[in-house]
Formats: C-alpha cells, sequence, structure tokens
C-alpha cells in the first residue's frame, strides 16, 4: 500500500466508524423507551403464560388488562397527563392485585436501586447493536471480499440465499428459545419448587438477562446447519469427518453449553446442549442428501 494513500483510507475508515456509530446511537436512543414494555412482556409470557397449579387464569387476565391500561396512559401523556397519571395509578393497583391472588406464584423484584433502570439501558445496548450489524457486515464483506474469494471459492450469487437462510435459522433458533424450551424449562423449575412450598423470587435482572441470553444463544446455535455446509462446500472439511468425529464433537457442545448457560445446573445445560446435538445430525443427514 502507497504511503500517500494512508490519509484517504484514514478518512474512509473514519467515515464508516460514523455511519455506525450514528445508527447505533440512534437505535439505542429510540428504543429505550420501549424496553419496559418488552420486560413486562417477558414476565408476562414466562409468568403468566404457564399452565402453572398455583397461577389461576384470573391473575394473568388482570395482569393483561394492567399492561393495556399502561399502554393507554402512555398515549395521553402529552394531551391528557392527568388522565395518564390515574390511569398509571389504577394500572399498578390491578398489576398488585394479581399478584395476591395467589401466595404461590413466581415473583420478579429488583435488589438496587438503578437495577431496572441499567437493565433498561443495556437492552436498549443490544438493540442498538442488532440494528447496525448490518451495516457492520456490509462494510466487512465489502472489505474482505477480495482476499476471503482467493482462499475460498465464493459466488456473488450466493450471497443473498446465505444471508436469507442465516436470518430464518437465527429467528427460529430464538423462536424455539423463547416459545418452546424457555417456558418448558421455567415450567419444570416453578412446579418443583410449588412441590416444595417455595415461592420462586427473582431478581429482574438476572430473570430477564437469562431470557435473552438463552435466547440469543439459541439463535445463533441453529447456525450449525449452514456453517457445516458452507464448510464442506468449500472444500475445508468432508461430511466423513464430521461424522467420524460426532464423539468428539458432542463433547465440545456440551463444554460450550456449560459455558454459555447462565444457569449453572446440569438440566439447563442440557437442555442448551440438545438443540446443538439435533442440529449436528440433521447437518449431517443434509450433506448425506445433497451428496456432499
Amino acid at each position: 500500500m502507497p504511503l500517500e494513500d494512508f490519509p484517504r483510507i484514514l478518512s474512509e475508515l473514519r467515515r464508516k466508524l460514523f455511519y455506525i456509530a450514528a445508527l447505533f446511537g440512534a437505535g439505542t436512543i429510540f428504543s429505550f423507551p420501549y424496553m419496559g414494555d418488552i420486560i413486562k412482556k417477558i414476565e408476562y409470557d414466562m409468568f403468566y403464560k404457564l399452565s402453572l397449579s398455583g397461577n389461576p387464569g384470573p391473575s394473568g387476565q388482570l395482569v393483561e388488562i394492567s399492561g393495556n391500561l399502561s399502554r393507554i396512559s402512555k398515549e395521553l401523556t402529552v394531551n391528557n397527563p392527568v388522565i395518564a397519571q390515574n390511569l398509571t395509578k389504577i394500572s399498578t393497583d390491578i398489576f398488585n392485585i394479581s399478584q395476591n391472588i395467589n401466595s404461590y406464584k413466581p415473583t420478579i423484584i429488583y435488589l438496587t436501586p438503578l437495577e431496572v433502570l441499567m437493565l433498561e439501558f443495556k437492552m436498549s445496548l443490544i438493540i442498538g447493536i442488532l440494528i447496525a450489524s448490518p451495516l457492520i457486515i456490509y462494510y466487512a464483506y465489502k472489505g474482505f471480499k477480495g482476499r476471503f474469494t482467493k482462499i475460498v471459492p465464493f459466488k456473488k450469487s450466493s450471497v443473498i440465499p446465505i444471508v436469507l437462510t442465516a436470518v430464518v435459522l437465527f429467528l427460529l433458533g430464538m423462536a424455539y428459545s423463547y416459545f418452546i424450551m424457555l417456558p418448558f424449562f421455567l415450567s419444570y423449575v416453578y412446579q418443583d419448587a410449588m412441590s416444595l412450598g417455595i415461592n420462586a423470587t427473582f431478581s429482574i435482572y438476572e430473570f430477564v438477562y437469562f431470557i435473552v441470553l438463552t435466547t440469543v444463544i439459541l439463535g445463533f446455535a441453529f447456525e450449525l446447519p449452514l456453517i457445516m455446509t458452507m464448510l464442506v462446500r468449500a472444500g475445508i472439511t468432508t461430511r466423513q469427518t464430521f461424522a467420524y468425529y460426532r464423539r468428539h464433537a458432542y463433547i465440545i457442545l456440551l463444554v460450550i453449553a456449560a459455558w454459555v448457560t447462565p444457569d449453572p445446573t446440569m438440566f439447563s445445560q442440557i437442555m442448551m446442549m440438545l438443540p446443538f446435538v439435533i442440529l449436528y445430525e440433521v447437518s449431517l443427514i443434509v450433506l448425506r442428501l445433497t451428496g456432499k
């Protein structure tokens, strides 16, 4: 690289970093007001939609009414602040009533004064990163596509199918985690606590962290078939190699599950590892059917 090109490259890099930072900042700022609603949604989905013997239907219905009143109050904040304030108070009272219907129910609390605010802030940062990630990936692709194609044969026509497949697999992994695995796992945990006469109480930060982290990890885990297929098609490895080292891969997957699982219990680690194993076997079947 000629020395006279360095200022131009530095200016181009500064411009790209500015665009990324601007998009990240905008995503963080504009998503922050909605983080409270997302936390309530997570709490509702993980608590009141579960079929718990100690959590009757009216409790969940009251929580839904409370959430509707809270949304209405936010819409009236500008034009009718007094009515909005009264609706917020009514919403809080209804929510408290729902919490007191039955003593055997999971409960979320906050342990430090700024715990909820910091949780909302960190979640908005995650949203900002997700919004800025397409631009980061685009710049990375533009910068490395020449060097990458020299190492691995790569067709431009396959870029869009690969990206779409990656997005679909990621969303499927998140959906599996949020709507299937987590409700099943939490229902088992709650029922076990209730059988001992114990009322489950969680820190809001730790609880939401567990839900979000598990959901994101399972989203990335569902990329395994795509990664294995790309490695085989690129000639880096073969299906026979993946099949031969199957047991070694399972041990590695168990270590990864133990490392990334927020909850250290063996049951949660197995729940995290199981999709990895299934996806690994599905990948081998797909590679066999495609003749790779």
